[in-house]
């Protein structure tokens, strides 16, 4: 079971329901528990640019893994799962992207692709 906290789900976009149980997966398999999915569409924030407004974010709980070396094990190996049109992001302290640190500890995840797939479906 994938536990919500706060995070509204209705409307999100179908890559981020296949990227939801890939995080589910993969939780289980590396912690052995269930994710905790703190955001999904909500409001667009002043100068923000990340795709929950469009249904294509969401944010894990990271305060929960202990160590900054697990949250990055889980990141990276999400980001592997997800594929190149993913964006998988670690906020807050363990952030190694001084742009990140001073966020509130989570892990974002977005829809994002970048065009690198148009040319070969074009062709």
């Amino acid at each position: 079971m994938t536990i919500f906290s706060d995070s509204a789900w209705r409307d999100m976009g179908p890559p981020m329901w296949m990227a939801r149980v890939e995080a589910r997966i993969l939780m289980n398999e590396l912690e052995g528990r269930d994710v905790v999915i703190t955001s999904g569409r909500r409001a667009p924030t002043p100068g923000g640019s990340s795709l929950h407004a469009h249904g294509l974010a969401m944010d894990i709980r990271s305060r929960d893994f202990g160590s900054a070396s697990r949250i990055w094990a889980y990141a990276n190996e999400l980001q592997s799962r997800l594929g190149e049109d993913f964006d998988v992001i670690v906020e807050g302290p363990a952030a190694r992207d001084a742009r990140y640190k001073d966020r509130a500890p989570h892990i974002h995840i977005e829809y994002d692709p970048k065009g690198r797939h148009a040319s070969k479906l074009a062709d």
